[in-house]
C-alpha cells in the first residue's frame, strides 16, 4: 500500500496529540521555537519526508546528518512493523557503515518507540539531542502516510491505456507493468523460453532483466550466446539464493541502477518463502514483485493433482495474483531429443480478450538453439490441449467438411461440433450440402 506524502502542516492536523506534547505545548499549527523543542528547525535543521516505494518512508535532516528509512512495512495483529534503519554523521557516534541501528520496529507501540530511541541516544553518544522526540516524529509521520492512503482519482480524468501498455513478442502480447506467469511441468523448456524472448525484447529496445533462483550466471550466458550467435543482447543477470521477500531490496536497487524495465523471474517455486500453495506466501510474493515497479514474466511449474495444466500450482491465489497466466506443454521429442516442440496456452488475461494458443519449434544444433514458429494443432499431443473451437478452426484452415467428417478428425461428437458451430456464428459458417467452413473464408 502506497501511502501519500503529506505537508508540515497536514501531519500537525492529523497527528497533534503527542506531537504537541513533544512540543512543549505549542498549538497544533504554530511553528515550535527552538527553546522549546530542542529538535526543532532551528537547531537540526529542515525536515524532507517522503515516500520512497510501496512501503518504504525516509526522514531525512541533511543539517544534522541524521536518516531515518523504514522499509518492508507489513501489519501484524493490527500493528504496524518495518525494518527501522537510522543513519548518523555526528561525530563521536558509533555507526556501522553510517547506520546507528537496523532492526525491526513495531511502530504503533509507544514503549517500542521510547526503547529505539534511548538506544539510538547511547548509540549517537549526544546529550542536545531529542532522539525520543524524533523517532516520535517519524514514527507519527509514517502512521499518519499509511493512515491516509493514496489520494482518489476521478477515472475519467486519467488517460486510456493504449498499445505501449503492452510488449508484443514474438507473438506473445505481454503485459507491460504486471507479472505474468508461464507454468508447466519440468523439462518443458520454459527456462529457455523466458530467456529468448527476454533476448528478443532487449534486441526491441526494452531494459531486461533476469533474477535467477535455478542456474547460474555461467549457464544463462552460454544459452544466451547458442540464442543469439550473431550478438547477444543486453541481459541484466543476478543469482538470487534467498525467498524473493528478502531479495527485494537488492533487487529493487539493480531495477533502478540499470533502468530495468521488464524483468524475468526464474523460478517461483525456489523463490517463496514458504510452500507455494499457501495464500500467504502468495500474497507476500506479489507484494514482493510490485515492490521492484515493472512488468515481469515468472516461471512456475504445475501441481500433478488434477486439473494442474490450469493454474499454476494449481493455485487460484497464483491464478488471481497474475494478470495474464500460459500453460506450457512438451510435445514429444525427437528421438535424439535435438528438437523439442512446445504448446503455449493462455488460461487468463485480466486485461484484454484471451490470445489463441503458440507454438515453438526449439532446434539444439552443436552450437546454436533456434526458436521457430509451430502451429500447435500439426501436433496430436499439443492439439489435444485444444478447445473444440481451436481444433474446428484449424481443421477447416484446409479446407470445408462434413459435421461427420469434422467430428471424426478433432476427436469430438457430432453434435459437439454442430453446437460450436451455431455459438461461435463469426467464426463459423454452414454451407450447402450441410458442410461447415470458416466464415473468414467465405468472405474471401
Amino acid at each position: 500500500m502506497r501511502g501519500r506524502l503529506l505537508s508540515d502542516e497536514q501531519f500537525r492536523r492529523l497527528a497533534v496529540d503527542e506531537l504537541a506534547a513533544a512540543e512543549a505545548g505549542t498549538p497544533a499549527g504554530v511553528k515550535a521555537t527552538a527553546s522549546r523543542h530542542p529538535n526543532g528547525p532551528d537547531v537540526l535543521g529542515p525536515r524532507e519526508f517522503q515516500s520512497k516505494g510501496v512501503d518504504c518512508y525516509r526522514l531525512t535532516l541533511p543539517q544534522a546528518g541524521i536518516r531515518f528509512e523504514v522499509d518492508r512495512l507489513r501489519r501484524e495483529r493490527h500493528e504496524l512493523i518495518g525494518e527501522l534503519a537510522v543513519y548518523c554523521a555526528l561525530p563521536g557516534a558509533k555507526t556501522v557503515n553510517g547506520a546507528l541501528s537496523i532492526g525491526n520496529l513495531n511502530l504503533s507501540s509507544t514503549r517500542a518507540r521510547q526503547e529505539r530511541a534511548k538506544f539510538l541516544a547511547q548509540r549517537a553518544r549526544t546529550k542536545d539531542i531529542d532522539w525520543v522526540g524524533l523517532v516520535e516524529e517519524f514514527a507519527q509521520r509514517v502512521l499518519a502516510a499509511e493512515r491516509e492512503g493514496g489520494a482518489a482519482a476521478d477515472l475519467r480524468t486519467l488517460p486510456a491505456p493504449g498499445p505501449e501498455n503492452n510488449l508484443e513478442v514474438e507473438g506473445l502480447v505481454l503485459p507491460r507493468r504486471h507479472p505474468t506467469i508461464f507454468f508447466g511441468d519440468g523439462g518443458a523448456a520454459k527456462s529457455y523460453l523466458a530467456l529468448w524472448l527476454a533476448g528478443r525484447l532487449a534486441e526491441l529496445g526494452v531494459s531486461v532483466g533476469l533474477f535467477d533462483w535455478e542456474l547460474a550466471a555461467e549457464d544463462h550466458r552460454d544459452r544466451l550466446e547458442r540464442l543469439f550467435p550473431e550478438g547477444m543482447p543486453r541481459v541484466i543477470y543476478a543469482r538470487c539464493e534467498r525467498p524473493l521477500t528478502y531479495e527485494a531490496d537488492r533487487l529493487l536497487r539493480i531495477v533502478r541502477e540499470h533502468k530495468i524495465e521488464y524483468a524475468v523471474f526464474d523460478s517461483i517455486g525456489f523463490a517463496c518463502d514458504g510452500p507455494p500453495e499457501a495464500a500467504e506466501v502468495a500474497g507476500a510474493y506479489f507484494r514482493a514483485v510490485r515492490r521492484l515497479g515493472v512488468g515481469s514474466l515468472h516461471v512456475a511449474h504445475i501441481a500433478k493433482a488434477e486439473g494442474g495444466d490450469k493454474k499454476p500450482f494449481g493455485s487460484v491465489f497464483w491464478h488471481n495474483g497474475a494478470r495474464a497466466t500460459w500453460f506450457v506443454k512438451l510435445d514429444d521429442s525427437s528421438p535424439d531429443g535435438s528438437v523439442l516442440t512446445i504448446g503455449l496456452f493462455p488460461r487468463k488475461n485480466n486485461l484484454r480478450k484471451l490470445q489463441e494458443p503458440l507454438g515453438f519449434q526449439v532446434i539444439f544444433e552443436e552450437y546454436e538453439t533456434i526458436f521457430r514458429p509451430a502451429d500447435v494443432a500439426d501436433s496430436p499431443d499439443l492439439s489435444a490441449t485444444l478447445t473444440v473451437r481451436q481444433r474446428m478452426i484449424a481443421a477447416l484452415k484446409r479446407g470445408a467438411a462434413s459435421f461427420e467428417e469434422l467430428a471424426e478428425e478433432i476427436d469430438a461428437s457430432v453434435e459437439t461440433v454442430k453446437r460450436t458451430a451455431r455459438r461461435y456464428k463469426k467464426l463459423f459458417v454452414v454451407l450447402d450440402g450441410g458442410r461447415v467452413g470458416l466464415a473468414e473464408r467465405r468472405a474471401e
